[in-house]
């Protein structure tokens, strides 16, 4: 029992310990790339830049971003940027895989079992995150970056979701997305990001006071929902 207590609370510190080092991949990669800092999230605190432009310490309310998130932008809108944000996508794993080298040399160095805890967590998280699979609602980093590397179509989609996701998320509103954001994603064949395009299209009419548009866009998600897994729906409510 005592052992177990000790290895939760082990396990506690480590996993905040690799989501941020993940997180600060994608980050430092990105402002290397001249991108601009917007957002990090790690569990209920997190830091933005607001509306004013200033750099703010904020508590995230949505549970689902407690699990880490971050967002850069580029200043400038260029059609070389997909080159800069796969590599902002691709350092997150590659920063935990780092760290987990790192934590494991020092465990054998000084044989002490968080070092073997959070080496391991790191390089497994590493992994995952490597592996181009689907998880749920989007893509593992590792699978957004083969997607934006290797496919013109699949790329387009990957940036237009990166926009929309980040643009709601600062902003906690949907008055300051792009709406051709959302056409793309409307326009993709996978049946979930035609759902997500539809949300976000739905969400910003409904606040840009348009009730013939949302309500359109309402529908077309009625339609779109048994072509989507039951839990990809829930999330996308929340």
């Amino acid at each position: 029992m005592v052992r177990t207590l000790q290895v939760i609370l082990m396990a506690i510190p480590s996993y905040f310990i690799v989501v941020t080092i993940h997180e600060l991949g994608h980050v430092l990669t990105g402002l290397l790339h001249g991108f601009e800092f917007h957002l990090f999230v790690i569990g209920p605190i997190g830091v933005k830049r607001n509306e004013q432009d200033r750099v703010v310490p904020y508590v995230e309310k949505n549970p689902a971003l407690w699990g880490g998130i971050s967002g850069v932008w580029p200043k400038i809108e260029d059609s070389g940027n997909f080159k800069a944000f796969a590599r902002v996508l691709i350092a997150g794993p590659l920063s935990t895989l780092v760290l987990g080298g790192i934590s494991l040399y020092l465990f054998h160095l000084i044989d002490h079992q968080f070092l073997l805890l959070l080496g391991a967590m790191a390089v497994a998280l590493s992994i995952a995150t490597l592996i181009p699979l689907r998880a749920g609602t989007f893509y593992s980093d590792g699978g957004r970056w083969l997607r934006i590397v290797r496919n013109a179509k699949a790329r387009a989609v990957e940036l237009a979701l990166f926009h929309l996701i980040q643009s709601a998320v600062v902003h906690q509103s949907y008055v300051h997305i792009n709406i051709a954001d959302t056409q793309t994603l409307i326009d993709y064949e996978d049946h979930r990001e035609k759902y997500i395009g539809h949300l976000y299209a739905m969400n910003y009419h409904k606040e840009h006071g348009c009730s013939v548009m949302e309500e359109e866009h309402r529908l077309a998600l009625k339609d779109l929902e048994p072509k989507v897994p039951k839990a990809f729906v829930r999330l996308m409510a929340e």
